[in-house]
């Protein structure tokens, strides 16, 4: 599994965790928890980021994306 994938599902984790509070989700977690999911899932997300890029490469511009 490479980074890119699994950046694109902790994104979709992070979506998915708060559009639960349009439903009853106190059967899965509390208001406070899922922050905490979300909080952790970002930092995770920021760590691949560091050990993949190097924290330079977190700042400085990103070259454009090419389409296949």
């Amino acid at each position: 599994m490479n980074t890119n994938f699994l950046h694109n599902i902790i994104n979709m984790l992070i979506a998915a965790v708060p559009a639960l509070s349009l439903f009853d989700w106190t059967p899965f977690f509390s208001e406070g928890t899922s922050l905490k999911i979300v909080g952790l899932l970002g930092l995770v997300k920021i760590l691949i980021n560091a050990w993949r890029d190097g924290p330079s490469g977190m700042v400085r511009p990103q070259p454009p994306v090419r389409g296949n």
